[in-house]
């Protein structure tokens, strides 16, 4: 009875030991896993930027609530963020406000970065307006996106990108 009861508690420390030091990965191995994961995204232009702070050029910056988003693929980037600060020329529809947009017809350039990431520049030609969007993404996934249109101050957000869902 009592090798039986010494037995089942040596089993309940030794198994769950064994098994947390198997699935655990090192955390190099996971640094390295994230950084081919974000490369891949990158390079295959099919990636979602999650804004979670927002920058205006006045005023301070804002931690986002709601889910706002930048997304890219090869066929259209779409853009549904918030926008604070001065604008030059009101729009005509009051509900235009924020920075929304689909475009189909835009310049991607993506250059590596010197400190190990990547510089995405992406410049919409269709619509009416023009959006010119720099994107610095670093490989663990955290990136920066500026905003710069004419008819308004550009404005910067932070975040991260993952891929869609």
């Amino acid at each position: 009875m009592k090798k039986s009861i010494l037995t089942v508690l040596l089993w309940l420390a030794v198994v769950p030991a064994v098994t947390y030091g198997q699935t655990k990965k090192p955390k190099k191995q996971r640094e390295m896993e994230k950084t081919e994961q974000v490369r891949r995204l990158v390079e295959a232009q099919d990636y979602v930027f999650v804004a979670e702070r927002v920058h205006p050029t006045t005023g301070r910056s804002r931690t986002l609530t709601s889910p706002y988003d930048l997304i890219v693929n090869k066929d259209a980037v779409s853009a549904f963020l918030p926008y604070f600060g001065r604008v030059y020329v009101a729009p005509a529809d009051p509900t235009e406000g924020g920075i929304k947009f689909l475009s189909r017809d835009f310049d991607y350039t993506l250059q590596t970065d010197g400190k190990n990431g990547w510089k995405v520049k992406i410049i919409t030609k269709d619509g009416n307006k023009r959006y010119d969007l720099f994107l610095n993404i670093t490989e663990s996934g955290s990136a920066d996106l500026l905003v710069q249109e004419v008819t308004r101050q550009s404005i910067r957000f932070s975040g991260h990108i993952e891929s869609k869902p």
